[in-house]
């Protein structure tokens, strides 16, 4: 074979391996106000970025990272593989919604974390929508203007970290799994966290978090016949809504609630049950509501350390002291 043709199958066999690695998946790729979806091409890489999340999507290994350079608005998106999507603390990444869902997902096994993006619902139903997957993490996220900026209905666990809820009718719904609230602020929204089982057992726990100018409730939990729900409240700042903390169960369900260490203010109701269900309380400061504790035909314990005072009413209906230990 002459040097020509061995010089032109080479340069053949070249071009056909950079296509072959073009066109695989990367375990980071990138998205940036100044690149183009075009850049699929060259996997969204850091020198040639895509411009919005749905197409760095498709050339993101499962498991693998997309990260934003600079900020802007990156489009809503629909996730069916496990992936995490990063803002870097100072780079603003916004999600407008004006229909349907910010980050969708419905896969099976998948395992998502969204860091720092900014979710503004502007006809959209909800901010993060996940009816099925293995895990949900949010972090450093900001939800306004929905009807749910998290809605969680799958059996796997969620995690909500250092996050923002602001006008919503429900900050996070969570109707099914487990759920991990942990520094996170929910302001005027009807509900700030609403727990509802459908089916099985719903199971969060609330802790150094805020609730404030709910309508309805801070943090609310029931269940629907034949369902569980528990609600664990630890360490935060319940004030200003219509009910602090409200539990209640529907005939032939089972809701309890704990609500420890907390501070309840300027509530109409701070801590309230009704319908049957149980709330044990303990170590709570709860001042200058309309109502303190309220037990409508329920069972409210209380360990007897609690600070009920200069309520409109400090008590209604029957609360029953136990001993800690």
């Amino acid at each position: 074979m002459s040097n020509l043709l061995r010089f032109t199958a080479l340069a053949g066999f070249l071009a056909l391996m950079a296509a072959a690695l073009s066109a695989e998946a990367a375990q980071r790729t990138f998205v940036s106000t100044a690149g183009s979806d075009a850049n699929t091409a060259a996997n969204c890489s850091r020198p040639s970025p895509c411009r919005g999340f749905t197409a760095a999507l498709t050339v993101t290994d499962a498991g693998g990272e997309i990260i934003v350079l600079d900020s802007g608005g990156y489009g809503a998106v629909a996730i069916a593989q496990s992936v995490s999507i990063i803002a870097p603390e100072g780079v603003y990444a916004g999600i407008s919604v004006f229909s349907g869902s910010g980050a969708s997902i419905a896969t099976a096994g998948v395992n998502v974390i969204l860091r720092g993006l900014t979710f503004n619902g502007l006809g959209g139903a909800s901010g993060v929508n996940m009816s099925d997957g293995a895990g949900l993490v949010v972090d450093r996220c900001h939800f306004r203007n929905f009807t749910d900026g998290v809605y969680f209905a799958a059996a796997g666990k969620l995690r909500v970290l250092d996050s923002i809820f602001n006008a919503n009718g429900y900050g996070i719904q969570a109707r099914g799994g487990t759920a991990m609230i942990a520094r996170s602020s929910f302001f005027e929204n009807s509900y700030g966290a609403y727990v509802a089982a459908t089916a099985g057992e719903t199971v969060v726990a609330v802790e150094k978090s805020v609730a404030s100018g709910s309508t309805a409730s801070g943090f609310y939990v029931s269940a629907a016949s034949g369902a569980t729900a528990r609600l664990m409240v630890t360490e935060s700042s319940i004030t200003g809504n219509v009910n602090g903390v409200f539990a209640y169960a529907l005939s032939g369900s089972t809701v309890s609630t704990t609500v420890s260490n907390s501070t309840l203010s300027y509530n109409s109701n701070a801590l309230r049950v009704d319908g049957g269900a149980v709330m044990v309380v303990s170590g709570n400061t709860v001042t200058r509501n309309n109502m303190g504790l309220s037990n409508f035909s329920s069972t409210l314990k209380s360990a007897g350390n609690n600070a009920v005072e200069e309520n409109l009413g400090n008590t209604s209906g029957t609360i029953t002291s136990f001993v800690t230990m």
